[in-house]
C-alpha cells in the first residue's frame, strides 16, 4: 500500500502535516500497546498529524501526531478506561478513532465517544489498510 499515492489521488482532500521521523516513530511502536500496523506506521512517515473529510463515520478525520500517541499511550486515566484501544485519531469533536485491540489483528478501526466510554465503540472499517483508502474523500450524500 503505498500512502502517498493514496492521498494524493485526484479528487482527495487532504491537509497533510511533515512526516514523522524514524525516531519518533520508533518512540511511538515502544509506547503502544500494541504492535502497529505497518501501513499505519507507513501513513505517520507521510503525514505526522493532518485532517481531511473521511468517507466513514465520523466523516472527518484529524490524524493524532506520533507525540499525542504516545501521550495517550501513557495517560492514566486513557490506561484505565480505555485498556483495549489505542486511539490515533479523531473527528474532531467528541468521537476518537482508535485500533481495537479485544481481537486479534488485524485490528478493526473503531469510532469511540469518550464520554460515552467503551460501550460506545462502533466499528467503521475491518482493518487500517481499508480506513486509510477512506481518508481524504467526502461520504456520498455529505454536503460540501
Amino acid at each position: 500500500m503505498n500512502i502517498r499515492d493514496i492521498l494524493r489521488r485526484p479528487g482527495r482532500e487532504w491537509r497533510a502535516e511533515a512526516p514523522a521521523s524514524e525516531a519518533e516513530i520508533a518512540l511511538l511502536e515502544s509506547n503502544a500497546k500494541a504492535e502497529l500496523p505497518r501501513e499505519y506506521l507507513d501513513l505517520m512517515r507521510f503525514t505526522n498529524g493532518g485532517e481531511g473529510p473521511l468517507a466513514l463515520a465520523p466523516m472527518w478525520f484529524q490524524l493524532y501526531a506520533v507525540k499525542d500517541c504516545i501521550d495517550l499511550c501513557l495517560n492514566q486515566r486513557v490506561l484505565e478506561q480505555f485498556p483495549t484501544f489505542m486511539f490515533f485519531g479523531s473527528n474532531g469533536g467528541l468521537e476518537s478513532i482508535a485500533f481495537d485491540l479485544r481481537v486479534g489483528p488485524p485490528w478493526p478501526i473503531v469510532m469511540v465517544d469518550q464520554v460515552a466510554g467503551p460501550e460506545s465503540a462502533k466499528e467503521i472499517a475491518p482493518n487500517i489498510g481499508a480506513f486509510i483508502e477512506s481518508i481524504g474523500i467526502e461520504a456520498e450524500g455529505q454536503l460540501a
